[in-house]
């Protein structure tokens, strides 16, 4: 749970808000209070897409859908306004996490635990069908988990089977990984029907029985291929499971059971079999919110059941009790926080302006700054708020981002980090405007390295912007340490995203902290702009705010692929798939296999399970079918692995592979291995680059050391943010004023030249990838990737 911000409104109709639970792309979700006492997660559309005739008709039918569907394991919907300014709508309140956050937390369910859950997710299934519906977006973070059972929600995409206004033929809508095959294909109309939900439900089960996905993780078009043609993964399912759940993950929709018969063939012993029959004895959460009447423990969430004193056996004790502390939590919420909105806020001066920041020049002299950072461990500041306050906080809320399109725990605290000295140029500065860039990095975990060179780049272009004489502004820097810690890096985000002064970020460092922080990010429309997170899943999101400074893995298997054809002539490539490396791997080896075939060079792919650190069987496999070079899609540990396997095989074709291999860890586990490997990223070498030589000569007499990688690339990013914004009238220097000015220009820097689509990507003009070789135990650049074969 996230503090109301000062421009959230105190009420929403009759609804007092207590907090945020979560935000996305297209609103907000608020824990609120009806006029009747009941607590309830209150969405509300943001306004810019309140004014779109599309979104705010999506929102009404949400709305409408919501209503048509009554089951206990359904979130019921408590009270809607789609006609007001802004659109809202009220669902009763479940203190519960996400089954996809359970999962991850505390590991699978039992198989009774699954059975329960399968039948009454099937049960409200069965609703939502004799409604004469398609619920189209069942997965883990759609289901929320309360003690007596599950509880389906976001009614934003269900639509009658015959509903064209959605669907298209061609036209893939729900989320990949959990879509059934008809959907991956895009069939439109009819030919999404109930049995599409079916299958959703039997990806739902296999996650919560396994803790992955049944058909992987990886690039969009990789997972949608395999929802189609590959068989579902469902190894470390119980044995007494796999037979319904195989049924429920048939190809042809005609063969998979329905929900009713899904309710009966699932259902544990001793479980009822009807939750209609629980929701007329008062069970669930839905009852009292639903009536806006319930207060106390029917508030918090308990049920008749808990209440006469039943465990909740299906799910593991940790889940058990972070349910009890949120509803506890919950019973022990304050009074509202007042707030104004921007138009209420009284005249007069506002906050008083940061002082000026470090205005340190390429010439000075001297230590380095010091590290006062707070890492993740550190002790945090005394909480001075009062224990009301403390125990609000205490409710995280990413259980509950139930229709705000993402959103996670949202946890308290930042830091600053604005250390460094004072020169006369400071001082002169002090007169100008103040702005804050904030660096967003890992700064003490594993990604440390890149993230401090992030963040000695971006201090080094903010002391050369401050000494200009003629600088319309002074440039505060903010560095914030996540750790490499999703949970860590949201919490981050928020405290940049509500500091007024903070006018863009550069980061995060890492795709996982990247994913747990650009929902925050977006709903303050507060500019990110990263140069090491590869994956595209953070581009195609829709993260309005997001800037993708370098090109993502998937674009570099082109990359690879002329140099494999080309340089390396090779005749049939070996692509070894590192089941660890999640979607890192995925998206390169997908993209590699794709760029392959659609050339006609021969590939052999093998994939290799996270239980298994012997890459003998992988390495024989690719070489027995005749590859004579091979490419790693994998992380640098197990990198080392196959480096070995292939050296004892003496194997003296090219070895090559992706960015993550360009750590010192590879080079320190695989010794004499990983000579010879060719590694395509897209980072450069700035003491080799004749366009970075002056940065270079400048790193190296402020820092004492010639600049790591991503040092120039984070310097870029911020010089171009810090151009765009001295080019706007200084009244107009805001967020989106900046975030704009960036999407429609093209600014060159000493790395490359920096230009954005749509979507926040590179523009892919044929520029951005970098070869680099291992040569006598060191990585050696090697200029710019081959753009043709």
């Amino acid at each position: 749970m996230e503090p109301l911000r000062s421009s959230d409104p105190a009420r929403v109709a009759d609804h007092r808000l207590l907090g945020r639970l979560g935000a996305g792309g297209m609103g907000v979700v608020y824990l609120a209070r009806t006029p009747g006492g009941a607590l309830v997660a209150l969405k509300v559309l943001l306004t810019e897409y309140a004014e779109e005739p599309g979104f705010k008709e999506r929102f009404r039918r949400e709305v409408e859908v919501a209503r048509r569907v009554g089951s206990p394991w359904v979130v019921p919907l408590v009270d809607a306004d789609p006609d007001a300014d802004p659109p809202w709508l009220a669902t009763a309140f479940v203190p519960g996490p996400s089954l996809g956050e359970a999962v991850a937390a505390y590991g699978p369910l039992s198989e009774r635990g699954l059975r329960l859950l399968g039948a009454r997710l099937a049960e409200a299934l069965g609703e939502v069908h004799r409604a004469g519906l398609v619920h189209r977006d069942l997965k883990p973070g759609n289901v929320l988990i309360a003690h007596d059972g599950p509880r389906l929600i976001d009614f934003g995409i269900a639509r009658a089977p015959e509903d064209r206004t959605l669907t298209a033929t061609g036209m893939v809508v729900g989320t990949p990984g959990y879509l059934s095959p008809e959907q991956a294909e895009g069939r439109g109309g009819d030919g999404i029907g109930p049995a599409s939900d079916v299958f959703s439900l039997g990806c739902v089960l296999a996650f919560a029985a396994t803790g992955r996905a049944p058909f992987g993780a990886g690039a969009v078009d990789a997972l949608l291929y395999r929802a189609v043609h590959d068989p579902a993964d469902l190894e470390g399912v119980p044995a007494g499971l796999v037979g319904v759940l195989g049924r429920c993950l048939e190809k042809d929709p005609s063969r998979r059971p329905a929900a009713e018969e899904l309710v009966r063939e699932l259902a544990p012993e001793g479980a009822p079999r009807d939750g209609r029959r629980h929701l007329e004895t008062g069970g669930g959460t839905g009852g009292g919110a639903g009536a806006g009447a319930g207060t106390g423990a029917e508030a918090a969430g308990e049920t008749a059941g808990e209440a006469a004193g039943e465990t909740p056996d299906w799910l593991p004790e940790p889940v058990t009790r972070l349910i009890a502390e949120r509803s506890a939590a919950a019973l022990a919420l304050p009074d509202i926080e007042h707030t104004l909105a921007p138009s209420d806020a009284p005249p007069g001066p506002g906050p008083a302006e940061p002082g000026p920041a470090e205005a340190d020049t390429r010439g000075t002299s001297g230590p380095t700054e010091p590290d006062t950072r707070e890492t993740s461990g550190s002790p945090e500041p005394r909480d001075a708020r009062p224990a009301g306050r403390r125990r609000f906080l205490l409710l995280a809320g990413g259980a509950v981002a139930l229709a705000a399109g993402g959103g996670g725990a949202w946890w308290a605290g930042t830091r600053d980090d604005d250390a460094g000295g004072r020169s006369p140029a400071a001082a002169a500065s002090a007169r100008r405007p103040v702005h804050t860039v904030a660096l967003h990095g890992d700064l003490s975990g594993p990604q440390r390295e890149t993230g401090r060179a992030q963040e000695r780049g971006l201090r080094l272009a903010v002391a050369e912007f401050n000494a200009r004489r003629d600088a319309p502004f002074t440039v505060k820097v903010r560095a914030v340490d996540d750790g490499g810690d999703p949970a860590v890096s949201t919490r981050l985000a928020a405290e940049l995203t509500d500091d007024p002064t903070v006018i863009a970020v550069v980061g995060p460092t890492t795709d996982a902290t990247g994913q747990a922080s650009l929902a925050q990010y977006d709903a303050g429309l507060l500019p990110v702009v990263a140069v090491s997170t590869g994956t595209t899943a953070l581009s195609i999101q829709g993260f309005r705010s997001f800037l993708h400074a370098r090109l993502p893995d998937a674009v570099l298997s082109f990359y690879v692929s002329n140099y494999l054809r080309g340089t390396a002539r090779s005749r049939k490539v070996g692509i070894v798939v590192d089941r660890p490396a999640g979607n890192y791997g995925t998206d390169l080896s997908s993209s590699l296999s794709n760029t392959l075939h659609s050339v006609g060079h021969p590939s052999v792919p093998e994939v290799v399970s996270a239980m298994r650190r012997d890459f003998g069987g992988a390495v024989d496999t690719v070489l027995s079918a005749g590859a004579d070079s091979v490419f790693f899609a994998g992380l640098p540990d197990r990198g080392a692995l196959i480096a070995a396997t292939l050296r004892a095989r003496a194997f003296q074709g090219a070895r090559v592979s992706g960015p993550a291999l360009l750590d010192g860890r590879f080079l320190t586990k695989a010794q004499e291995a990983a000579e010879g490997w060719v590694l395509v990223a897209p980072v450069i070498d700035a003491t080799v680059k004749p366009e970075a030589k002056k940065f270079a000569a400048a790193y190296r007499e402020r820092f004492k050391e010639p600049p790591p990688r991503y040092a120039a690339e984070a310097y870029d990013v911020t010089a171009m943010l810090l151009k765009a914004l001295s080019g706007l009238p200084s009244k107009s220097r805001t967020r989106g004023n900046l975030l704009e000015a960036v999407r429609a220009g093209k600014y060159q820097g000493i790395t490359k030249a920096f230009a954005f689509d749509e979507n926040g990507m590179m523009a892919i003009d044929g520029t951005g990838g970098f070869l680099w070789r291992v040569e006598q135990g060191d990585f050696v650049y090697g200029g710019p990737a081959p753009i043709t074969v």
